[in-house]
């Protein structure tokens, strides 16, 4: 019985161990902004899944266009390049989308009044809200998308986010490629 306790204990160190070695946090990051349902951007019909995606992070699409629209910020600071790339969640998701620690010098989130972040909560809208006056008839549906931006510190780069499914409780980590069609 002592045997399987020790093995047990030894189990979790090393899994920590990983996740730091790893440089995943093991508690979700407290969001510096929110993006609420109130928040989303409707056009003129449903959200729907970008084709092709740009980039997906469990439930959490960024637009394609961090492959290829990154353009230059302007400004000084560490953010010389900056893409417009949309969020899209399925309905009813509540996810936080984190910037790697390793990565907090490489990419910054757009919020609200000019500010960067490095973490940010969605939650996406329930499938029968009904869309902005002047948007569309109807309601918002499957998904919900948010406009968004990322700041960068270089044009091209592959960049670890992670992913914090509400519920869950490990992140989803994916390398995304900003300024280039891939990481591999």
């Amino acid at each position: 019985m002592h045997a399987r306790a020790a093995l047990a204990a030894l189990a979790g160190v090393l899994v920590l161990a990983a996740a730091a070695a790893a440089g995943v946090r093991d508690v979700p990051p407290t969001p510096e902004a929110f993006r609420p349902c109130g928040s989303r951007g409707d056009s003129s019909r449903p959200q729907a899944l970008p084709s092709p995606l740009g980039a997906r992070i469990g439930p959490l699409v960024i637009w394609p266009s961090i492959r290829s629209r990154v353009e230059e910020y302007g400004t000084s600071g560490d953010w010389a390049f900056y893409v417009k790339a949309p969020i899209v969640l399925p309905a009813r998701a509540k996810v936080t989308l984190a910037v790697a620690s390793e990565a907090a010098h490489l990419i910054a989130f757009q919020a609200a009044g000019g500010e960067w972040v490095s973490s940010i909560r969605f939650e996406a809208c329930r499938e029968n809200v009904r869309a902005f006056p002047g948007a569309y008839k109807g309601t918002v549906g499957r998904y919900t998308g948010f406009p968004f931006g990322f700041a960068l510190a270089r044009r091209s780069m592959c960049v670890p986010l992670d992913v914090w499914v509400e519920e869950r409780t490990t992140p989803i980590r994916r390398l995304v490629p900003f300024g280039r069609r891939s990481c591999g």
